[in-house]
C-alpha cells in the first residue's frame, strides 16, 4: 500500500505541474475546459485513483470561489455502499471544513472521514474503517498534494492560455505568473509579484502621475483571489517599493495593506524586493521564505538575477497592455468597448454564450435635466453595478452612449436571463443622486444565446439587440429574450 500511495502523490504532483498541458490534450483544440467544467478542479481519472489506491467509499473536493454564484464541488462515491444521506453528511462536513479551514479525521456513519482544507478548498477521503496513524498520515499527505494541484490550477491554465495568444508580445500578468512560480520552486517560498502599471506614463503638463500598483503573480500556494487587486499606496509597503519610495527590506506583517480582508495571514518576516527596469522602478515582489530565514548566497543571487531578467520583460509587457487598453477599454468606465468586444467574441473557440445588451431608460431627458457630467455619474454608476453582478471570466463592455453589453462564455439563454434580472434589479434597487437630487435609474435588457437562438457567435448582437428593442416597446425596465417577439419585431429602436 505504501509503494502504492507513494506513487500515487508523484503522479499526483506531476499532474499539478503539468495540469494545463494534461487537459488541453485531453479536450483537443480547444483552449479553455468545456462550459459547466471548473478548470480548478482536477477531473478524472485522478481523483478515482485516488479513491481506489486508498479503498476509499469516496472522494470529495469543494470550493468557494468569491467571484462565483455559489460553491463548486466534485465528488466520486461508491454508490452500491453509501446511502444518500450519507453523502449528504459528507458534503455538509466538507463545507464546515471548507469555510472554516479544517483539517483532521473524523468518525461518522459510513467510516472515518479524512479532511484537509486551505485558501477557500477542502478534500477529502471516507475510509470505511478506523485509521491508524501510520494510515492518517499517508491520506494527509496525498490529500495535501490533491489540494496544492487544485489551487495551481487556474494559474498554469492561464500560463498555458498566455502562450498561445495570437499576440507575440507577453501580458504583464503571464510575466507576473511566471515569476512567481520560478521563484516559489527555487526558494520554496510563496511569492506575490506586484506591477507599477503607470511608472512609463508621462503626465500631462502640470499634473502628477497617480500611482496604481496591481497584482500581476501569486505562487502556488498563494490566495488567487489576489490576483489582479490594487493595492493602496497609502497604507501597502509593497506598494510604495513597486513605486520607488522604499528600497528593498524585510518586514513582520502585511506588506499588501488588507487588501483582500480574510486572507489567510502567513506569520513571519516577508521580505520585499523592487523590480526595475533600469534604473526605472516598474514592480516589486513579495517573498514569504520558509521559517523567516531569508535567502542569501547563491539562493539570494539567483533571486536578483530573475528580478533583473523580469524587469524589462514587465515594463514591454506594460507598455503594450497601455497600448491595448487604450484601443479596447472604454475611457469613461473601465469596461470593454466595442471593439473589445468583438475581439472577444471572435474568438475561435467560442462554442457556447449568451450575450445582453442593455439600455439605460430614458437617458436623453436625465442629460437634458441634470447636465452632461451627471449622465457620465449614472453611466459609470451603471457600469459598476454590472462589474459586481457579472462572475469571473464575464465580459462587460460599453458599446454606445448609454448602452451597454455582457457576454457570458458558456452561459445558455436562461441563465443569461437571469443575470440580466439579477442586474435590472440592483440597479433599480441602488439609490442614486446627482448633487442631492435623487433620481431613480432603470434599464431595459435583450439576451440572445448560443445555441439556444443562434448557430454562430456573429448573429448574436442583432438578436440580442431586436430583443432589447422588445423591451422598451414593451414597456423599459425588463428583460426579454430573444426569439419569438424579439425575432419577430425587426431591428427598430425606441429612443432613449
Amino acid at each position: 500500500m505504501a509503494e502504492t500511495v507513494t506513487f500515487l502523490a508523484l503522479l499526483l504532483a506531476v499532474l499539478a505541474g503539468g495540469g494545463a498541458g494534461w487537459l488541453l490534450a485531453r479536450r483537443g483544440k480547444a483552449i479553455e475546459v468545456a462550459p459547466g467544467v471548473g478548470p480548478h478542479l482536477l477531473p478524472e481519472p485522478a481523483l478515482d485513483w485516488l479513491r481506489r489506491s486508498h479503498s476509499a467509499l469516496g472522494v470529495w473536493i469543494a470550493e468557494l470561489d468569491p467571484q462565483e454564484d455559489g460553491p463548486r464541488a466534485e465528488r466520486i462515491v461508491d454508490s452500491d455502499r453509501l446511502s444518500s444521506g450519507q453523502i449528504i453528511a459528507v458534503d455538509r462536513r466538507l463545507e464546515v471544513a471548507r469555510d472554516f479551514e479544517q483539517s483532521g479525521a473524523e468518525r461518522l456513519e459510513a467510516g472515518t472521514l479524512v479532511f484537509h482544507a486551505a485558501s477557500g478548498v477542502a478534500a477529502a477521503l471516507l475510509l470505511p474503517d478506523s485509521v491508524n496513524a501510520r494510515r492518517l498520515l499517508l491520506v494527509e499527505n496525498d490529500l495535501r498534494r490533491l489540494l496544492d494541484g487544485v489551487r495551481r490550477r487556474p494559474q498554469l491554465i492561464e500560463l498555458a492560455q498566455a502562450t498561445t495568444q495570437e499576440a507575440s508580445l507577453e501580458s504583464a500578468g503571464s510575466v507576473g505568473l511566471r515569476l512567481a512560480y520560478q521563484l516559489e520552486r527555487t526558494l520554496d517560498g510563496h511569492v506575490v509579484v506586484v506591477a507599477f502599471e503607470n511608472a512609463m506614463d508621462i503626465a500631462g503638463e502640470g499634473e502628477e502621475p497617480v500611482p496604481r500598483v496591481r497584482v500581476i503573480g501569486v505562487s502556488g500556494r498563494g490566495d488567487r483571489r489576489l490576483l489582479d487587486t490594487v493595492l493602496p499606496v497609502e497604507s501597502s509597503e509593497l506598494a510604495r517599493v513597486a513605486i520607488g519610495e522604499l528600497e528593498s527590506c524585510v518586514m513582520e506583517g502585511d506588506p499588501l495593506g488588507s487588501v483582500v480582508a480574510d486572507r489567510r495571514q502567513r506569520p513571519g518576516a516577508v521580505l520585499l524586493a523592487p523590480i526595475k527596469a533600469g534604473d526605472r522602478p516598474v514592480g516589486a515582489i513579495a517573498l514569504w521564505p520558509p521559517g523567516g530565514r531569508q535567502p542569501v548566497g547563491a539562493p539570494r543571487a539567483e533571486l536578483m538575477e530573475s528580478l533583473a531578467n523580469a524587469g524589462p520583460r514587465i515594463a514591454t509587457a506594460l507598455a503594450a497592455d497601455r497600448l491595448k487598453i487604450q484601443t479596447t477599454v472604454d475611457p469613461l468606465t473601465g469596461l470593454c468597448n466595442r471593439r473589445g468586444l468583438d475581439s472577444v467574441l471572435n474568438r475561435r473557440e467560442v462554442r457556447k454564450g449568451a450575450l445582453i445588451y442593455a439600455d439605460l431608460d430614458r437617458f436623453k431627458l436625465l442629460n437634458d435635466a441634470l447636465g452632461h457630467p451627471a449622465g457620465d455619474a449614472a453611466l459609470l454608476h451603471f457600469a459598476k453595478i454590472i462589474s459586481e453582478q457579472i462572475r469571473a471570466g464575464d465580459i462587460g463592455a460599453r458599446v454606445g452612449g448609454e448602452e451597454f453589453a455582457v457576454w457570458l462564455p458558456g452561459t445558455g439563454l436562461e441563465l443569461g436571463a437571469k443575470i440580466a434580472e439579477r442586474i435590472r434589479i440592483k440597479l433599480g434597487t441602488t439609490p442614486w443622486d446627482w448633487r442631492g437630487r435623487n433620481w431613480p435609474l432603470s434599464a431595459s435588457f435583450g439576451v440572445a444565446a448560443m445555441p439556444e437562438t443562434s448557430t454562430t457567435v456573429a448573429e448574436l448582437p442583432a438578436q440580442a439587440d431586436a430583443a432589447l428593442y422588445v423591451a422598451k416597446r414593451s414597456g423599459r425596465n425588463r428583460v426579454e429574450r430573444a426569439g419569438g417577439q424579439a425575432a419577430r419585431s425587426g431591428l427598430g429602436r425606441l429612443s432613449p
